[in-house]
């Protein structure tokens, strides 16, 4: 990065979720095809062993609240769905970073903290590049290492793994395996496979992870390639990053046939039909010619179904368009539900939607929630920018039912100063409600005023206590002038909790001057 100039505005975000730099992106990868370049992988050395926030880089920042890390581990595993990459019981936290590394603008990079097993408070911690000697490949411009993340046991030997996406000359996903010492060594995965849709607009820089059980095997399996014969990589992987084998997943229908082509926005897992095996939902930003008023936006969304024969496409599930998805059992029914930010028609910026999940799959029972309906606090934004562009799902309250929590940042560079917000909506019996709302300004958090910290760009809910609630974390990935920082509100029975807030900041983890980290900007691992 030559200066805090133009460049960092650059990387900020495209469509409020990923800062690609579409031209020079593409242009990076043509000159790597053309040269028939060959990426380095060696990935045989061991990954620098986590060390205490604010030591490996203190130079800046204020270093999250600490534990001893010889504490004893707890009797009890970490619960259900959260990470624990270092198998002592204590959940941990992964966040992918979509900025600058040394020798690499959008380089990324994957900042871990390791808990301490009381409330949000952090022990240990990692800053991860491709610099490191035991993660393949090596920072550079545009790869973008850690855009998407994915937390889950891929080896089945107890320890929690971190799977990345990269795009170090084209798409493909490096798995950092979990040991007592912690995440430990890193292997890209082989033979991966980018999308193969018809209707797509440059998938090579559109590409997609996630992590689930799709095929009810009872092994975690990811996905990395819509429309590809090997886009399903099924586990358990061998500890060279192979999967125990392939599939194909099918392309989504093209939504319309006006609809040339369409950026490739996000993709969420889960159980929506109650059948024990994952399903997978895919969301994209169409392209109708010209400059599109938010409300006019098409943004549609694409079922797939797991099965142990592999994924079908249900001819009869139609969803409505949305900029943004999170998958939980809002209703406590035992079937997931799909939560959507709902784009076009009459929708308002601040609305959220939930297709309730059935037996035939996301049904025609939905909620949408807004300013409007009781109890949930604040009025309707007025202005383009301020649209919930990030969601999650967990049990903050721990009283069974999935909760709601939904980003507004100020998510385009160019956009209006104003009020970034977190809303924070309660699971029920009935499904999603007002009741209980909350609203999370990040200037009461002591975000950077006006929006240049994009405080809520990426929300998410994790039980890091391991008390049986989940806790809130938010980044404010910032800028080249403004520190990224992640904040983590600890669960409770009222709903996240702004007493004790624990600020993990870029000195948390790095001491690297003069970077734009963009520290929390591309996904919090599940």
């Amino acid at each position: 990065m030559d200066g805090p100039g133009d460049q960092g505005q650059v990387s900020r975000w495209r469509g409020g979720r990923r800062p690609w730099v579409v031209g020079g992106g593409a242009a990076l990868v043509a000159l790597a095809v053309a040269a028939g370049l060959v990426i380095a992988d060696d990935g045989s050395a061991g990954i620098a062993a986590p060390y205490g926030c604010g030591t490996g880089g203190g130079a800046h920042g204020t270093a999250a609240t600490s534990s001893a890390p010889d504490r004893p581990a707890p009797d009890r595993p970490a619960p259900d769905g959260a990470a624990d990459f270092d198998g002592d019981g204590r959940p941990d936290l992964a966040l992918g970073s979509m900025g600058d590394v040394p020798g690499g603008y959008g380089g990324g990079s994957v900042e871990v903290a390791y808990g301490a097993g009381d409330g949000t408070s952090i022990a240990r911690c990692q800053d991860l590049t491709q610099d490191d000697a035991g993660i393949p490949g090596k920072n550079r411009d545009e790869s973008f290492f850690g855009s998407d993340v994915v937390a889950r046991d891929l080896d089945g030997d107890g320890y929690t793994d971190l799977a990345v996406s990269v795009f170090d000359w084209k798409p493909s996903v490096i798995i950092m395996w979990g040991s007592e010492d912690g995440l430990s060594r890193g292997v890209r995965v082989p033979g991966t496979d980018g999308s193969h849709v018809a209707w797509g607009d440059d998938p090579i820089l559109d590409e997609q992870l996630a992590g689930g059980d799709f095929d009810g095997d009872g092994h975690p399996d990811l996905v990395f390639g819509l429309g590809s014969d090997k886009g399903l990589l099924k586990g358990p992987f061998g500890r060279d990053g192979t999967p125990a084998g392939t599939g194909r997943v099918a392309a989504p229908r093209r939504p319309a046939p006006d609809v040339e082509s369409a950026n490739y926005d996000d993709l969420v897992a889960g159980d929506l039909d109650g059948d024990g095996v994952d399903d997978l939902v895919s969301i994209h930003d169409a392209d109708t010619g010209g400059e599109v008023p938010w409300r006019d936006r098409s943004q549609p969304v694409s079922y797939l179904r797991g099965g142990r024969d592999g994924f079908t496409q249900p001819g009869d599930v139609r969803l409505p368009d949305a900029g943004e998805g999170a998958i939980g059992d809002v209703d406590g029914d035992g079937v997931d539900d799909l939560v959507l930010s709902p784009r076009g028609g009459d929708a308002s910026r601040s609305s959220v939607t939930v297709v309730y999940g059935s037996q035939d799959g996301p049904g025609t029972r939905t909620t949408t929630v807004d300013r409007d309906t009781p109890g949930v606090p604040g009025a309707e934004p007025q202005d383009e920018d301020a649209v919930l562009t990030s969601l999650d799902t967990g049990d903050v309250n721990g009283d069974g039912y999935a909760d709601v929590v939904a980003g507004a940042p100020r998510w385009d560079v160019y956009g209006e100063p104003g009020p970034e917000q977190v809303l924070f909506l309660a699971g029920g019996p009935d499904g999603l409600s007002g009741a209980g709302a909350r609203l999370f300004d990040g200037g009461d958090l002591g975000a950077a005023q006006g929006g240049d910290a994009d405080f809520g760009a990426v929300v998410g809910l994790t039980d890091l206590g391991g008390d049986g609630r989940a806790d809130l974390v938010v980044t404010a990935p910032g800028s080249d002038t403004v520190e990224g920082v992640a904040y983590l509100l600890r669960g409770t029975a009222e709903g996240p909790s702004t007493t004790g807030v624990t600020r993990l900041t870029e000195g948390t983890f790095d001491d690297t001057k003069g970077l734009d980290l963009l520290m929390g900007g591309g996904e919090i691992a599940h």
